[in-house]
């Protein structure tokens, strides 16, 4: 299981990267949830799950919209 730093970063990371390759799914997502929960549990389930997220949006994203 990832850290929480971890997943932090990789959701950065992807985020940066949706925003350079394509920026018109900028308004698509959201900025990482915030847990107001005391269980770090919770809480890394909630980072992997948006993380996840964001790897299903950019991968299907792209493959319908690769420059040619």
């Amino acid at each position: 299981m990832k850290t929480k730093i971890e997943l932090e970063q990789n959701i950065i990371s992807i985020t940066a990267k949706i925003h350079k390759e394509f920026p018109e799914l900028s308004k698509h997502i959201t900025e990482i949830p915030v847990n107001d929960s005391e269980e770090d549990e919770i809480d890394i389930k909630n980072l992997e799950d948006y993380y996840h997220s964001l790897v299903e949006i950019l991968s299907k994203y792209a493959k319908t919209h690769r420059e040619v």
